[in-house]
């Protein structure tokens, strides 16, 4: 699979560049970006062949088979379908869109573009190819927990690490906290559940006019389950903090860092009887996704992490803005 690069933004290397070389069948060979010149420099610094100053020629290259988009929010919509109309497979970064909206025209594109050329529309949430995930699904599984009656999610960052200068802080391209970060809990707690919550309150901080530096939301499923989570650009406290926590009747099952386990996880379960600590597999979330990708190419099958999954992640994060008092992202 060639694959190319749709901007030349900081994620790329550690999400494609790093686990590419690891994964056979995958062979990174472009960027594109808004001038030839940041193209040129970004060529050279991965030793790329090809280096495109604009989007348009890198999905006009017949050199491209799949494309990795690591745009802002704000213009994921744009370009996702325009490269499915291209006839690239597509790898888009978190969160899918800006909206709800936006991400049901995108899955609707997906669709079609998988039944018409056999392409495939995938979402980067490089944490759900995890091993991790398994063991999570097992305890969940083994009814250890009794029945569960609340999950919270929690992806935190201290104050000044984004800096106010960082696009995530800009209204116009889709910045937010709960965009950013938030989008994580927010699916970390709708896997546990298995269905779509209800938003029943959520309260923000916006050091910048619309763009929340801190968001807390709580929910509720039909089932009766409760939920919360919390997303901050602005701590508080000096260190990250990364988790999912969902208590039970009988016990409370803990995962440190579900997010990237490579920088170090955790899995506790407690109950009355003690706590069980598991040790969480150290590769690479972005190992696990690109080979997903690559097998999805490879044998036209839909990854986990796209159509309803992505449309509801969305529709979710409009209504926490929504309760919040703060504009849909693309409003």
């Amino acid at each position: 699979m060639k694959l190319g690069l749709l901007a030349a933004a900081r994620i790329t290397t550690q999400a494609i560049i790093d686990p590419a070389r690891s994964v056979e069948g995958v062979d990174v060979v472009a960027v594109a970006a808004r001038d030839q010149g940041r193209a040129d420099e970004a060529a050279e610094r991965w030793d790329l062949d090809l280096a495109f100053g604009s989007y348009e020629a890198l999905l006009e290259s017949d050199e491209i088979e799949a494309i990795y988009i690591a745009t802002p929010a704000a213009l994921h919509h744009r370009w996702t379908i325009a490269a499915l109309a291209a006839g690239k497979h597509v790898l888009c970064e978190k969160p899918f869109a800006n909206n709800a909206t936006e991400a049901s025209e995108m899955v609707a594109a997906g669709r079609d573009a998988l039944a018409d050329r056999g392409l495939i529309l995938m979402e980067a949430f490089h944490w759900r190819y995890h091993p991790f995930v398994a063991q999570m699904q097992a305890v969940l599984d083994s009814g250890e927990l009794g029945p569960i009656r609340h999950v919270e999610a929690h992806f935190n960052l201290p104050d000044q690490e984004i800096p106010k200068t960082d696009i995530r802080w800009n209204f116009a391209i889709g910045g937010g906290a709960l965009m950013d970060l938030g989008c994580y809990p927010v699916q970390w707690v709708r896997w546990v559940a298995g269905a779509e919550p209800e938003v029943v309150s959520a309260e923000a901080e916006c050091p910048v006019e619309h763009v929340d530096g801190r968001l807390t939301a709580n929910l509720r499923w039909p089932s009766g389950v409760t939920g919360t989570i919390e997303c901050s650009m602005i701590g508080p406290g000096d260190r990250p903090r990364i988790d999912l926590i969902v208590n039970g009747d009988d016990a409370t099952m803990t995962a440190i860092n579900p997010l990237a386990p490579q920088n170090g996880a955790s899995l506790r379960v407690s109950s009355p009887a003690g706590t069980v600590t598991h040790d969480v597999d150290s590769s690479s979330t972005y190992l696990h996704q690109l080979v997903a990708f690559r097998d999805a190419v490879a044998n036209g099958v839909m990854p986990i992490t796209s159509g309803d999954d992505a449309i509801q992640n969305m529709a979710t994060i409009d209504a926490c803005y929504i309760a919040a008092g703060l504009p849909v992202r693309g409003s």
